[in-house]
């Protein structure tokens, strides 16, 4: 019962609009890939300048900018706002956010356009996983099986983060999720 909520508590936070990459407060290089959700036409703007965003699919949007050291702020008109910095002098607590999938892959790495709808390319996202990440070591750091959770974004973000792993909470927290 508790996982059925939490699957129904994700799949309500897609329909937000919301930017997915970089994450507030974080440490960039100069030039950042922005993920953003949002329904109609997207309006990104970086430090109070709209810039150009590429459509993906109807409601997900895209936009590489490049800045320069220092602070900035980047906004989704109607989506909130994230902070982020260049270079040395980040506020205290700041951290790096490391870019998921890394390199700059495209999206298509991980989604598809399935029954006119964005999806993952896969069947599940447990499958989109194991393109990239080793299966046969999961049970090392995750105590059990691959499959036993239906979705890696449960406790990993899958856009990227500023955590270690990629996890949204502390690993006792996210087995807490599902085991009392």
């Amino acid at each position: 019962m508790r996982l059925t909520w939490l699957l129904l508590a994700a799949l309500a936070v897609r329909a937000e609009s919301l930017i997915l990459a970089p994450w507030d407060e974080s440490v960039v290089s100069g030039e950042v890939r922005v993920v953003a959700r949002h329904e109609g036409k997207a309006e990104l703007h970086v430090d109070g300048k709209a810039v150009a965003v590429e459509p993906l699919h109807a409601g997900v949007w895209t936009a590489t900018v490049n800045l320069e050291a220092g602070g900035h702020e980047i906004a989704l008109v109607g989506g909130g706002k994230v902070k982020v910095h260049v270079g040395e002098g980040a506020p205290a607590g700041w951290t790096r956010f490391r870019e998921h999938p890394p390199g700059g892959a495209a999206c298509t790495t991980c989604h598809a356009v399935k029954n006119g709808e964005w999806a993952f390319a896969k069947a599940s996202l447990v499958g989109v996983c194991f393109a990239c990440h080793d299966k046969a070591g999961f049970p090392k750091t995750h105590t059990h099986e691959p499959g036993i959770v239906p979705d890696c974004q449960l406790c990993h973000a899958p856009h990227g983060s500023r955590a270690v792993k990629h996890l949204k909470m502390s690993k006792e927290a996210a087995c807490k999720l599902c085991h009392n």
